[in-house]
């Protein structure tokens, strides 16, 4: 009988206290996971990569040395998208750029022509747009100088623009669209842009604003309400206007070109300038990208 009662004691304090037993095996299986998940995050890496932000990302150009023939092309790390070498551009070693390796433009004929895709990637309308690299310039050559330019040269209609004009003593983004354009005398930076040293450049425009940061700090931002970007004859170069004409070539080096359909935020902004190649961890955007594609070095 107390054999019995004892039985029916231990079944009813087990069912009825089941709840209990499986709430706390539950946290403490939640507890572990976080411990593990704390341990891992600190043991990265003090130098461990930071991604660039993907969202809106149309391409990207790395211009390491397995993305770069020479003499003929660059192709973009997402899409393949390549850019034509024109002149006899150098591919800098990983010591002479800021991320991995770069391009160096001497000045004269030097240009990339990007390709466009079908359908077309850059001939397309551009509601917003964000363009960004790191230059390094080496000399001033009294003229305007175009590092980044989406043009439909020779109508010269419709322009965005990093670029520097060291005749008048000046640097941002020139945008034209809609009849309207970037006043130069008042919307720059009036004052020479920096040689000899690494810049992280980004401008972006929406069509109302625009925005012109340099090494992550918000430089211009003034009002051009053009409307969109519209496609019809966009070309894209890198060191030149799109037509090569050979007047607004750039002497120095292009490192981690990207363009984006939309605008980046400041904090964005901020971001890709310590950014040293895409984000590869697995809770990134799954964006079919290769180890060997990815930039871990960084002066």
């Amino acid at each position: 009988m107390r054999l019995q009662n004892g039985t029916r004691f231990l079944s009813r304090y087990f069912v009825e206290n089941s709840r209990f037993f499986t709430v706390f095996a539950n946290a403490t299986r939640a507890f572990a996971l976080l411990l593990i998940a704390f341990l891992a995050w600190n043991a990265q890496p003090a130098d461990a990569i930071i991604g660039a932000v993907e969202n809106g990302l149309v391409a990207y150009w790395t211009f390491d040395k397995d993305t770069v023939k020479i003499n003929t092309e660059a192709v973009d790390l997402l899409s393949g998208l390549a850019a034509a070498v024109h002149g006899d551009p150098e591919l800098a070693p990983a010591g002479d750029c800021k991320v991995g390796e770069c391009i160096l433009f001497d000045g004269s004929v030097d240009r990339f022509l990007v390709e466009d895709s079908n359908p077309p990637k850059i001939d397309r309308d551009w509601e917003e747009i964000t363009l960004e690299c790191w230059v390094y310039i080496n000399a001033l050559d009294d003229s305007w100088n175009r590092i980044i330019s989406l043009d439909d040269m020779p109508t010269n209609s419709a322009v965005v623009s990093l670029y520097y004009d060291d005749d008048d003593n000046q640097h941002g983004f020139f945008v034209r669209a809609g009849g309207k354009s970037t006043v130069a005398a008042q919307d720059n930076v009036l004052e020479d842009i920096p040689i000899e040293e690494w810049l992280h450049l980004t401008g972006t425009y929406d069509g109302d604003m625009v925005h012109y940061y340099v090494n992550g700090k918000l430089e211009k931002k003034y009002a051009m309400k053009g409307g969109k970007i519209p496609k019809g004859g966009l070309l894209l170069g890198i060191g030149d206007r799109s037509d090569g004409c050979d007047c607004d070539t750039i002497q120095g080096y292009i490192d981690e070109f990207r363009i984006y359909d939309r605008v980046l935020s400041a904090a964005e902004v901020e971001n890709n300038m310590k950014a040293t190649g895409l984000d590869v961890s697995p809770s990134a955007s799954k964006l079919s990208v290769t180890w060997g594609h990815i930039k871990a070095r960084r002066r």
